[in-house]
């Protein structure tokens, strides 16, 4: 499997580093696309949503370098904000911050587990072992495949669940506990997919209907035999 690395840096240089020293060595695992960074972030996230990438990759500082981009040039925010939006919109997708500036992006609050150094990174060889090494080995480039790996895994598995338990409720087959299943694993592909609900929202209130109904009627009849035996 080749997943699609999308690389954000005001810099051409970064650009041409990230092309020659990371994705020429690691053709068998990504493809890249190098973007220059929009002026506000909600401009470069719908750029970032459109490209549909496996991961990001994001330089902190994206306006410091202004030399390779058109005049005035202005950008709101950094490579952490990136990261933080992305997340909360998509649930733990893979997201990194490759920096020269790692003091000043883990003092601003942003994780320390997404920083790491720009061009050193940039510059590791992957382990010729595909299995997943002791964490303390791992090349810049063995940790992001292994992450972007285990992140589609799981909405794999997710989604294939949901879809088994989708084609068993239509056939009404389905217990009380994989109904409560279905609605988890709803909420959990809307959070981590961040596009809409799998479930009809139709067909979740009337899960929750009948839920309710089901509730109702197990009170009204421990309600008739609290009657009859005061009587």
């Amino acid at each position: 499997m080749i997943y699609t690395i999308l690389f954000v840096d005001e810099e051409k240089n970064a650009h041409r580093s990230f092309k020659r020293d990371f994705l020429s060595k690691n053709k068998e695992r990504f493809t890249g696309i190098s973007v220059f960074p929009e002026p506000t972030l909600e401009e470069m996230m719908d750029k970032i949503l459109e490209a549909a990438p496996d991961v990001v990759l994001t330089d902190f500082s994206l306006n410091d370098y202004k030399r390779d981009l058109p005049s005035p040039y202005t950008v709101e925010y950094n490579g952490g904000d990136i990261a933080r939006e992305l997340v909360s919109r998509r649930k733990n997708f893979p997201v990194y911050i490759a920096t020269s500036l790692g003091d000043d992006a883990a003092k601003g609050g942003y994780d320390v587990k997404l920083i790491h150094q720009k061009y050193r990174s940039f510059k590791e060889n992957k382990t010729d072992d595909e299995s997943p090494h002791d964490i303390q080995h791992l090349t810049f480039s063995d940790r992001v495949f292994y992450e972007v790996q285990a992140y589609k895994k799981f909405l794999e598995d997710a989604s294939a669940e949901f879809d088994r338990l989708m084609d068993k409720r239509q056939l009404g087959r389905l217990n009380i506990a994989e109904e409560e299943r279905l609605i988890e694993l709803d909420g959990i592909l809307e959070t981590y997919i961040d596009t809409r609900a799998k479930m009809p929202d139709d067909l979740r209130a009337t899960t929750n209907i009948q839920r309710l109904d089901d509730l109702i009627s197990k009170a009204e009849e421990i309600l008739r035999r609290t009657r009859g035996r005061a009587q």
